[in-house]
Order: C-alpha cells, then sequence, then structure tokens
C-alpha cells in the first residue's frame, strides 16, 4: 500500500483521514474512498477516526488481500485500471506513436507513485493534491490525461465518479520565452558541462530546423553518406491529409554533425542518444530504447546547460530560450545567409498548398514521396 498523503499544517495534529468541515468533520474511508460527515466536537470526532482507523487496519496491510477473502471481491487498484486503460482505450484514439510514448511515460509515473492504492481511495482531494506537484502547464497536461482515464473508469463500472474532472482547471499560461542568439548558443555549445551528445542535438536541430521530437526520434539509418542524403518524416505532419517526408541533401555543417552521431560507440539506433548512468524501470518501460534520449530529457539537460553556461544570465529565468527556439534561430539565420523562404519553409516542412501540389504532380500512390530538400547552412 502507498504511503498515506502528508498532512497539512493545520491537519497534522488530527489522525489519518480526519479533516475538518467547517464547524464539524469528516472522515475519509482509505479502502472504499467514502467520505463521511461527523457532526460532533473535535473530541468525539477524533475518538471516532482513531476507532475506525484501528479497525481497518488490517485490511490496509495487505492491500485488499483481506478485503478480499472476508467479501469475494478484490478491490480494483490504480494500477488495474491505468492497465486497462493503456490496454482496451489507447489504441482506439489513433494517436502517434509519439504521443503515445508521451502518454505511456506519464502513465509509468502515475503507477509509481499511485499505483498500488485503490481507485475508491483516490478521490477529489487525493487526485488534487497529486497535480498539485506540477507547474502551471504541466497541471493542465498531467489533469487532462487524469480526466481521461477515470471517464474510463466509470464507464467500464471501476469507479463511481470522474473524480479528477472536479478539480481546479488551471489555464496554461502565455509563453513569454525570448529568442536565442548565435552567441548565447554557442557559449552553451562550448561550456565544458555541457555533453557531447547534447552538443551534437542543438548542431543538428540548427541545420536541419527540424522539431524536438524528431531530433531524438531520428534513426540512423535514415542517413546515407555515399548519397549525401538523410531522410525524416517530421512527426507532426504525419496526421495530415498529405504528410510530410524530406530527403535533405546535407551542407558541410549537416554531414559533419551526421556523422559524428553516427560515430559515437554508444548502442543505439539513433542519433542522438546517451548512456544514463542509472536505468530505472519505469524509465526504460517508457523509452524506445535504454540510450535513447526522450524529449523532456532532452528539454531539462538543455535547460540546465544553458543556465549553467551563464549564456542568457541578463534574462529572467521563465524567460530563457529553450530547445524548441533552436529551430527559429535556424530559419533565421539561413534567411540572413540569403536562403530564400521557400527553401526553409520546405525544410522545416510547413509545406503549402502549392508546394505540395508542386511534389504531388504526376506522381501516382506508391507509397512514401520524399521532397527533396537542401540544409546548407553555413555555421
Amino acid at each position: 500500500m502507498a504511503p498515506p498523503r502528508k498532512r497539512s499544517v493545520q491537519n497534522r495534529n488530527l489522525p489519518e483521514n480526519l479533516y475538518p468541515n467547517g464547524k464539524y468533520w469528516r472522515y475519509r474511508n482509505p479502502i472504499t474512498g467514502v467520505i463521511t460527515s461527523i457532526n460532533k466536537s473535535q473530541t468525539e470526532a477524533i475518538k471516532l477516526a482513531m476507532a475506525a482507523n484501528a479497525k481497518l487496519a488490517p485490511l490496509m496491510a495487505d492491500d485488499g488481500a483481506l478485503l478480499s477473502l472476508l467479501t469475494g471481491e478484490k478491490a480494483p487498484t490504480f494500477d488495474h485500471l491505468l492497465g486497462r486503460f493503456e490496454e482496451e482505450w489507447l489504441p482506439t484514439r489513433g494517436y502517434s506513436e509519439r504521443t503515445l510514448q508521451e502518454i505511456r511515460f506519464k502513465l509509468a509515473k502515475y503507477r509509481h507513485d499511485l499505483g498500488p492504492r485503490m481507485i475508491g481511495q483516490l478521490d477529489v482531494l487525493a487526485v488534487a493534491e497529486y497535480l498539485d506537484q506540477f507547474s502551471n502547464n504541466a497541471y493542465t497536461k498531467h489533469r487532462g490525461l487524469m480526466v481521461q482515464v477515470f471517464a474510463f473508469a466509470v464507464a467500464k463500472g471501476l469507479a463511481e465518479r470522474n473524480v479528477a474532472e472536479l478539480t481546479l482547471v488551471k489555464l496554461e499560461e502565455e509563453k513569454k520565452r525570448q529568442r536565442h542568439t548565435k552567441e548565447g548558443l554557442d557559449k552553451i555549445i562550448a561550456f565544458e558541462g555541457t555533453p557531447n551528445w547534447l552538443r551534437r542535438a542543438i548542431r543538428l536541430a540548427l541545420v536541419s530546423l527540424q522539431r524536438r521530437e524528431d531530433i531524438v526520434t531520428w534513426e540512423k539509418s535514415a542517413a546515407d553518406l555515399e548519397k549525401n542524403t538523410i531522410r525524416v518524416s517530421p512527426g507532426k505532419t504525419q496526421n495530415y491529409d498529405n504528410p510530410i517526408h524530406l530527403e535533405i541533401v546535407m551542407g558541410e555543417a549537416l554531414r559533419a554533425v551526421v556523422k559524428e552521431c553516427l560515430a559515437s560507440p554508444v548502442v543505439c539506433p539513433f542519433l542522438i542518444h546517451y548512456s544514463p548512468k542509472a536505468r530505472k524501470r519505469e524509465q526504460l518501460d517508457a523509452k524506445r530504447h535504454w540510450n535513447a534520449v526522450t524529449e523532456d530529457y532532452l528539454t531539462k539537460a538543455f535547460a540546465k546547460a544553458r543556465d549553467d553556461s551563464k549564456a542568457y544570465d541578463s534574462m529572467p529565468k521563465a524567460e530563457r530560450p529553450t530547445f524548441h527556439e533552436i529551430r527559429a534561430l535556424g530559419a533565421w539565420l539561413y534567411e540572413q545567409q540569403g536562403y530564400p523562404q521557400e527553401y526553409i519553409q520546405a525544410l522545416m516542412g510547413h509545406a503549402d498548398v502549392k508546394m505540395t501540389e508542386h511534389y504531388q504532380a504526376g506522381h501516382e500512390e506508391k507509397g512514401v514521396q520524399y521532397q527533396r530538400v537542401g540544409a546548407d547552412l553555413k555555421l
């Protein structure tokens, strides 16, 4: 059984599962999650709560096994719910593989944090307190997934109501990120604390103009050094009516970083990879390969290198550019070097109607058709 949640300062002297309710009190059954009002004095309420806790203690000690023996029914755990949600609901949504990876990573965290608890224990208060650990935008994303999980639970008869839907709705904070400068990015790359794999990821993003999610999933097999090309199918475009597939003719800078990625001794099918110091089971389950870099880890590693290198110390921390903004700097640098907007647009995978028609004209439907573009930014 997962340990009980921490008591607030206001409630720290009360028995577990007893909470103030205006002038009176309420007791939350730790097995079923049912809340009962106690319209008595504090002294009487404490006595009742302690007696109830003592009676339920044997059931809590064995994660519901004794409860199953007594009632003939096994209380479903949150881990059980997550398993069914992943097997029965996720495959029906038509999500891209990349989105599925992100969802499974979150589900792995929920299993680790809440898995052993019985579904009945996760009331509105418990879910709200769990979500409060996340920052505003992360809170919004985790709450959205929790709402889906509990909607599934209600539909399958595993819960009586969607408790996540009753938690506080927060608006995502408006992003106020400033732009990268070439000098700032060079300082991060040159910083001795920046890992070599991250240096390669930065350069790859800057020259290729590909998104973070495509950088970490770019396979080595996509590169053909003999033909001097590298292929990529931007993940964000794969749900378009006309998905985009690029065959990039590598300029000197792109070819150099791709060769460095291929020459790395770390075993991994992806261009960007590293050898983690520790391999936790829940992290391995959420990764495409044990040496792969997840989008979240890339973001955090870049933010650490950015701040440790003091590249943008003059900016408020909340406004410092992230890995995502490297793409915008790369597009601006291409423009400064005289490349036309059509060239930059094609490389970024922002195909307009005319470009799509141009590349599709005369083609029969014979599977994937790659658009040939160039990436020759001078660094």
